[in-house]
């Protein structure tokens, strides 16, 4: 929606996937034609030097075929070598939570493989692997969800999080940020909103909560843990 909020301006957008650690992917209009696919779908990097491949976070089995999730993961001139110690003498992360035992970054981005070539063309990003919500045992993408709940006409902005159930394990809850000239969302207004989407069952939310705005940290990205520790602390 984005995307095609910014076309019907007359602005092509270019979708760029990337991270500090060197990782990085262009999806231009060239490439990726159609606007609403733009949003989540690159091509896969043909760059010397550069190498990409996807893994099952379960058995570390490479993933070739189209439809099957794993986390997106690099290699290359391009990609950095390791952390450095914190300045206050913090240790860094433990080395095989940032490479796996090849020397492959982990980017801790979930992907799939899109497309009817051979090999395929395209990769589809699906979700942060640290963002996926599993309601009894089902995998649920927060960013789907957050993308077509920030679509309702009532929603500025939201963050979809898990929440522990004795039960499911965890359910899908929703912070939302109301907007100012709209009467506030309840949580069947969004449920009713993602049914007209067509969404699965089973990914719409069991919890909605109001706030004035999204905790964020300095370079700008929504800090879920402070939202899942709200919820914690509440019975």
């Amino acid at each position: 929606w984005m995307v095609e909020g910014w076309q019907a301006r007359g602005i092509e957008i270019v979708n760029v996937f990337g991270s500090n650690e060197g990782a990085a992917m262009m999806s231009t209009m060239a490439a990726v034609p159609d606007p609403t696919e733009r949003a989540r779908y690159f091509p896969v990097p043909e760059r010397e030097g550069v190498e990409i491949r996807l893994v099952d976070p379960a058995d570390e089995s490479e993933i070739t075929t189209t439809g099957t999730v794993g986390e997106l993961r690099f290699r290359g001139v391009t990609v950095f070598d390791g952390y450095l110690p914190a300045p206050t003498g913090t240790e860094p992360a433990p080395e095989g939570d940032v490479f796996d035992a090849d020397g492959w970054y982990r980017t801790g981005d979930l992907f799939e493989y899109a497309g009817d070539d051979n090999p395929p063309r395209l990769l589809r990003f699906v979700d942060r692997a640290k963002d996926i919500i599993i309601r009894g045992g089902m995998n649920i993408s927060a960013a789907e969800l957050e993308a077509l709940i920030a679509d309702h006409p009532a929603v500025v902005e939201c963050a979809a999080v898990g929440f522990p159930d004795r039960d499911l394990g965890e359910k899908v809850g929703v912070f939302a940020v109301a907007a100012p000239d709209a009467d506030p969302p309840s949580l069947s207004d969004v449920t009713a909103h993602l049914r007209e989407h067509e969404i699965a069952s089973y990914k719409l939310p069991e919890r909605l909560e109001l706030i004035d705005a999204l905790p964020r940290n300095p370079v700008g990205k929504v800090v879920k843990p402070a939202l899942r520790e709200r919820w914690s602390r509440q019975p």
